[in-house]
């Protein structure tokens, strides 16, 4: 069974935790707004209680203003009618004694409806005795009439028919206003935590439960609840305030996010420390098995290249000789041999060429320090290397400060140089460039060498420091490994930077720079372009 990472185990720990925080966090939340839309609803039927106690009150009171109104009137039109037997009124009297009895008008007809006495004139509506009788409310008019019919049977009475009084309803108006069902409703709206109570024209059609569970609306970027209770055929609509509830519902968010914040950091943090210290160790044994594994290369490497050189490279010297002694004198073979006899020499020198690559490679180098002028080493192999470059169309150009050294060998240096020009020039058999720049950085000297031609892919290209690793059909594989050695020897690093879209490849290489005491002045100029 294989173990899991710590890291992994960590993560899903975190995961877990958070999903418990999310789940109690919904659960919370979940028991507030039933809380919370409970005691809504048992608000809303507290209000509901008193809105239906205020609409019988209101009934009543209605129903006993209208009776003591009808009384008023009719026992006014009685007294009326009965002084008008007496003395018949005029309209003048009329108006006085409507304006003493707090009547808005009194009009008498007679004989048969041919005699009409109005006081004050236009004061109502023209009714006639053929009205309906009782107590009528004109709203547009704003007062209550009552037809009060005359019958007599003195032959010496003038005819008379009815008396029609008049009462101004604005004081009951504002009486029936200030208990009116809609004030109380306003009043309740008013108070605190209450946004406005509603009674409106029950629609069954929504609702079959005489209270429907309180819901959260919300109206211009606030937050209510909202209850509707059947009172009837009427549905009360309680609309209150969630203020504290969105306050406390924010608040609880707010604490949520921030401790699954907290255990997504702490677990993001703790699982990459988990991570990276088992990919630090992972990478440590792998180095230490690589190291172990070029050790042990290095190691039958050296074993298999000494034996190569004793027993090979002294016959492949033998019959390289013998090749030669052969070219020189054996006059009479035609052209056809002397070109095999030359290819089997180039073929010996190879040999020989890889031989010496191999020793090279698996030997601890033996460096003689010497004081070595970078900028004179490279532009001697960039001179060597300048008839190849002008056949092949290649643009060098070395621009440099001098008199920076290194205590360095000046073979292997040159060595190292001429690799990485050599590989730059042979890439690029159909023309192209190879710009060196040699420029001091602190107390090192760097060399940027960046050449065209540059084909291989990105993955290939991380191994262009590996031994063996070559795309040239003869070629060892072994330049830049040897190169590599030679720079790190002399304390210094060599990197490459390719760029497969433009197919350039840059060179890096680092060295301790030391100044020669002849020349000690601060470089400024460069030394220019040496064109091959």
């Amino acid at each position: 069974m294989l173990r899991q990472p710590m890291w992994k185990t960590n993560l899903a720990i975190c995961v877990t935790l958070v999903a418990l925080v999310a789940g109690y966090f919904f659960y919370q939340v979940q028991a507030a707004s039933e809380q919370f839309r409970n005691n809504s609803r048992e608000h809303s039927k507290v209000l509901a209680a008193a809105v239906e106690l205020n609409i019988r009150n209101a009934m009543l009171s209605n129903d006993g203003l209208e009776l003591i109104i009808t009384d008023f009137l009719n026992n006014s039109a009685q007294f009326i009618a009965y002084l008008n037997i007496i003395e018949q009124f005029t309209a003048t009297e009329l108006s006085a004694f409507a304006r003493e009895a707090g009547l808005a008008g009194i009009t008498i007809i007679s004989d048969n409806g041919k005699t009409r006495i109005a006081g004050p004139e236009n004061w109502g509506p023209q009714l006639t005795c053929d009205d309906p009788a009782g107590l009528v409310r004109h709203e547009a008019a704003q007062l209550y009439s009552l037809i009060y019919g005359v019958e007599t049977d003195n032959p010496g009475d003038p005819k008379e028919r009815c008396v029609i009084v008049g009462f101004s309803s604005r004081d009951v108006d504002k009486v029936q206003e200030d208990i009116s069902v809609q004030s109380l409703l306003d009043h309740l709206g008013a108070l605190p935590g209450i946004d406005s109570v509603e009674l409106v024209p029950a629609d069954l059609s929504t609702i079959t439960d005489a209270t429907e569970p309180s819901k959260l609306v919300e109206k211009n970027g606030q937050r209510y609840s909202e209850t509707r209770i059947r009172l009837g055929d009427r549905d009360l609509i309680v609309t209150q305030v969630a203020g504290h509830f969105a306050k406390r519902l924010h608040q609880m968010r707010t604490e949520f996010f921030l401790f699954v914040a907290f255990l997504v950091a702490f677990g993001a943090l703790s699982s990459w420390w988990l991570y990276y210290g088992e990919r630090l160790r992972l990478k440590e044994t792998r180095e230490y098995e690589q190291q172990m594994a070029r050790q042990h290369e290095a190691a039958a490497l050296g074993r298999a290249a000494a034996t190569i050189a004793h027993e090979i490279r002294n016959p492949l010297n033998a019959i390289g000789m013998g090749l030669q002694r052969l070219q020189l004198e054996a006059g009479g073979l035609d052209e056809e041999h002397r070109k095999l006899l030359l290819a089997m020499r180039e073929a010996v020198t190879r040999s020989n060429t890889i031989i010496t690559s191999l020793q090279q490679y698996v030997r601890a180098f033996s460096i003689t320090p010497d004081q070595v002028d970078i900028a004179g080493l490279m532009g001697n192999v960039v001179q060597l290397y300048a008839p190849v470059c002008a056949d092949q169309g290649v643009e060098v150009v070395l621009q440099g400060n001098g008199g920076y050294t290194v205590a360095g060998d000046r073979g292997l240096l040159g060595q190292v140089f001429e690799n990485v020009v050599k590989n730059a020039v042979e890439a690029q058999p159909k023309g192209g460039y190879c710009h060196i720049h040699i420029k001091p950085q602190g107390d090192r000297i760097t060399v940027v060498i960046q050449s065209g031609g540059f084909t291989l892919t990105k993955e290939e290209s991380d191994n262009i420091f590996e031994p063996y690793f070559t795309t040239k059909t003869q070629g060892t594989g072994l330049g830049l490994a040897i190169s590599r050695k030679i720079v790190e020897a002399h304390g210094g690093t060599i990197t490459a930077t390719p760029n497969t879209l433009e197919r350039t490849l840059t060179l890096v290489i680092e060295l301790p720079v030391r100044q020669s005491g002849s020349n000690r002045v601060t470089p400024s100029t460069p030394t220019g372009g040496i064109p091959a």
